[in-house]
Order: C-alpha cells, then structure tokens, then sequence
C-alpha cells in the first residue's frame, strides 16, 4: 500500500469516529451575526462620512489593527499573527506548529490549543488572531508547509474545526487562510495556481468550507493568483464562491500587501485590506464613486460586514484585555 493510499484509508476511519467538522465541545460559544447586529452596524455606517467609511475599509498605518472611529464608539482593534502563538509586540507560548497538531489526529487536542491560544490572546488584548492556516501541503518545498495541517484535506477539517472553536469559546476572532490554493512562497504575489473545478472542490476548498461551516469569524485570502486571477480580486473565490454558496457572513481581509488594484478589491468582495489602504482608499476610491463605477452603498457594505462581526463578539461593548489571565498562563 502506498503512503498516499495509506493516508486515505487512515483518514477515512479517523473521520468516521470523529467526523470531518462536526465536534460540538460542551463548552462550545458561537458568534453568528444576527439582524440586530447588521442593523447596529448600519446605523453606525449612516453616520459615518464617505472618508471614514473608505479609511476604516484600509487597515492602520500601525499594521496590525483596524482603525478605531472615537467618536462613533468604534474602538481600536487589535490583530496578532498566529498560527503558532500570539505574536506581534508580545511574548507568548510557542504551540504545536499546524502540521504537528494534525498529526495529533486529535480534534480535541486542537480544541484545547484553540481554547489557551484565545486566553493568550485576551490576555495580551488581542481582538483577532491570525489563524489557522489550512492550506494544502502540495509540494514539500513550500515554505509555509509548517503552519498549515498536512495533504489530507478531511484531517486538515477536523483539526482546523477544533482549533476555531476553541480560540472563539475565548471570545476572540479567528481567522482561516489563506484563501486559496498558497501552495508556494517563492514568487508568491505572481505565481498562478491553476486547477479545474474538482481539483479545487475536492482538495483545496474542503478545510475552509468545514472552517465556515464551524462559524469562523474571519477569512484571508492569499498572495498568489487563482487560475490567472489574484486572490484578493477573485469574485468567483470571495463572493460567488464563499459568500454566496458557502453563506459567509464574517467579513474578508486580504494578506499583507497582497492587493493590486482598487477596482478589482472594491468588486471582488474583498472587505478588508491590510495592512493599510494602498488600493482601498478614500483618495483612490473617491473618483470611482464620482464617476458611477463604484456605488457608495459597496463601500456601505464592506463596512457594515465588519462591524456587524465586531458587534456580534461584543468588541464594541466590553474591553478585549483580560486581565484576570496572567500573560505567562
């Protein structure tokens, strides 16, 4: 029996006691965006001008946050890079590396990381973490093989499931990425991963869509493009795809610097640049609107999307530092 075959069959009985993304832990807590949280969320959008709506839409200059609105009441919010830890201006536990944690085959094992990387987290005030990364280990020369969870996109499911469950019981965001197919680091804002349909839906969606499914806060799509498309730009990956087949309902943030045009951000269903507005601006986003390229209302949308998320994890009404966890946990 070959590897690749003997990594099937290992996986399907794993999955058939486990289950590819059903692990419902006693102690699981959902966020779901409900009406009231999109009607809070508009109404604070009415209130905000076209510039603050475009400059809220474009990350901080400081990279790892989203711009706060003071006075609206919309606070300053924190990211930190995972998937290994909490990292960012910060000391924290060095975890199991994702590879590492699939090859656990342990659901609930990942869940308990997820649990301790939430605590980290509000112990250090962090709103959104940067993780899991699930994308498939395609070629072994890929850099970023040891974040993500291994080939077998069923494991890959199961155990990102359990992390994102446990991260958001902490009542912290996490985020899945790299949406999609980031099978190489070299060359990584040119290179095209090409695939036909079932490639893509057989192998590179399932971990991301079990990842929906659990209620992930938050998608990033990735450097490269997909079949010719850049993934920040992909509506039929951001939106025809994810938000209207899957019913995403968390909001979009591209990668660090991995936007190419404004248009093409603005139209993909991309809600989020970061780490700050070098496409999705106020001054670059004004003249589309001017001109009938670009409805005002998308703008609305991509805004709305946000802070629909953050209300509905209660960021506007509750301090994220928890100082009741020590830091060294």
């Amino acid at each position: 029996m070959n590897i690749r075959l003997l990594s099937i069959t290992v996986g399907v009985a794993f999955l058939a006691s486990a289950g590819c993304s059903s692990h419902q832990p006693a102690d699981d807590v959902a966020y779901p965006v409900t009406q009231e949280h999109r009607d809070r969320a508009s109404a604070l959008v009415a209130r905000m001008t076209l510039e603050e709506k475009c400059d809220y839409i474009g990350g901080s200059k400081d990279g790892f946050y989203i711009r706060p609105v003071e006075r609206l009441g919309i606070p300053l919010i924190r990211m930190a890079d995972g998937p290994q830890g909490v990292r960012n201006n910060t000391r924290s536990t060095l975890f199991a590396c994702g590879v590492a944690a699939a090859a656990s085959w342990n659901e609930d094992v990942a869940y308990e990381m997820g649990v301790a990387l939430g605590q980290d987290s509000r112990a250090r005030g962090v709103h959104i973490l940067l993780g899991p990364g699930v994308n498939i280990c395609r070629s072994p020369l890929c850099g970023r093989n040891f974040e993500y969870m291994g080939e077998d996109p069923c494991l890959a499911a199961a155990t990102a499931v359990g992390y994102i469950k446990g991260v958001q019981s902490q009542g912290v965001m996490a985020t899945v990425k790299h949406f999609a197919l980031n099978n190489q680091e070299f060359n990584r804002h040119h290179v095209s991963s090409d695939a036909d349909e079932r490639t893509i839906n057989e192998i590179y969606f399932p971990a991301f869509k079990a990842a929906v499914d659990a209620g992930v806060a938050s998608v990033m799509s990735s450097y490269n493009l997909v079949n010719n498309v850049h993934a920040a730009e992909n509506r039929w990956l951001l939106t025809e795809t994810l938000k209207d087949k899957w019913g995403f309902e968390g909001f979009v943030m591209s990668d660090w610097t991995s936007t190419y045009s404004t248009l093409g951000c603005v139209r993909s269903g991309l809600d989020l640049e970061m780490p700050e507005g070098f496409c999705m601006n106020y001054d670059a986003i004004k003249p589309l609107i001017e001109t009938g390229v670009v409805r005002e209302k998308d703008i609305d949308g991509k805004v709305e999307t946000i802070l629909a998320s953050l209300i509905a994890y209660g960021f506007l009404d509750r301090p994220q530092l928890d100082t009741t966890i020590k830091e060294d946990n």
